[in-house]
C-alpha cells in the first residue's frame, strides 16, 4: 500500500512539472497589428514610467494629444539607433486619420481601405509625393504608448513594425486614432490606430 501512494505521489509531481515547464515556454501574443515595409535592426526599449489609461478621446484636442504621444513614444526608440526623430506632416495625418476611421467603421482592420485603395495610393492621392511610405496599424489598445509597446517589441522574423520604426530613412509621419464605443461587428476593440511613414520623392 505504502508502494502505491508512494508511486501516485511521483506521477503528481511529474505532471506538475511537466504543466510549469510547458506554461513557461508559452509565447502569448501582446497585440494584433500590421505593418507594409521596413529595415532590419538591433532590438531595445523605452524607459519610463507606465502610462496612465485614458479615458476613450474623441475631440480634436485629445486625438491630437494621442498622435503627439504616439510621435513622442516611436522617436524615443528611434533616438537609441541613431534614427532621425519623425515630424509630423499634415498630409499624412489626414491618411492616418482617414483609415483609422475607416477601419472602426467598416469592421475591418489591415492595409487597404474599405474600397480597396492600397496604403501607397492613399498616400500619394492625398498629395505626398513619395520615394518611401510604410504603415503600421492596430487595434485594442488603450494608450499610444501601448501601440507603440506592441509595434516595437517584437522579435524576428515577425518583426516588421520595429523595423518601420527604426528605418532611419523615413522622415515624416502621421497618426490616426479612432475610438467606436458601440462597436458590434466583428473587430470589437474599438480603438484603431495607424501610424503612416514616408520619405518625400527628391
Amino acid at each position: 500500500m505504502r508502494l502505491r501512494q508512494i508511486l501516485s505521489y511521483l506521477v503528481v509531481c511529474a505532471v506538475v512539472g511537466f504543466v510549469v515547464v510547458t506554461l513557461a515556454h508559452m509565447h502569448i501574443p501582446l497585440a494584433r497589428h500590421g505593418t507594409l515595409r521596413g529595415v532590419p535592426s538591433p532590438g531595445s526599449s523605452a524607459t519610463g514610467p507606465t502610462p496612465t489609461v485614458l479615458p476613450a478621446v474623441g475631440t480634436p484636442t485629445q486625438v491630437q494629444d494621442f498622435a503627439n504621444r504616439v510621435i513622442a513614444r516611436t522617436n524615443q526608440y528611434r533616438a537609441q539607433f541613431g534614427c532621425p526623430a519623425l515630424q509630423l506632416n499634415t498630409i499624412l495625418m489626414g491618411t492616418a486619420e482617414a483609415h483609422s476611421e475607416d477601419m472602426a467603421l467598416h469592421d475591418f482592420v489591415g492595409h487597404n481601405s474599405s474600397d480597396g485603395t492600397t496604403a501607397w495610393d492613399r498616400m500619394a492621392r492625398a498629395g505626398y509625393h513619395y520615394a518611401i511610405v510604410e504603415e503600421n496599424v492596430a487595434w485594442g489598445q488603450q494608450t499610444p504608448e501601448q501601440a507603440v509597446d506592441a509595434w516595437f517589441i517584437e522579435t524576428p522574423p515577425n518583426d516588421l513594425h520595429r523595423k518601420n520604426i527604426l528605418n532611419c530613412q523615413v522622415v515624416d509621419v502621421g497618426v490616426g486614432y479612432y475610438y467606436l464605443a458601440n462597436d458590434p461587428g466583428k473587430i470589437t476593440n474599438h480603438t484603431y490606430w495607424t501610424q503612416d511613414f514616408g520619405r518625400p520623392s527628391p
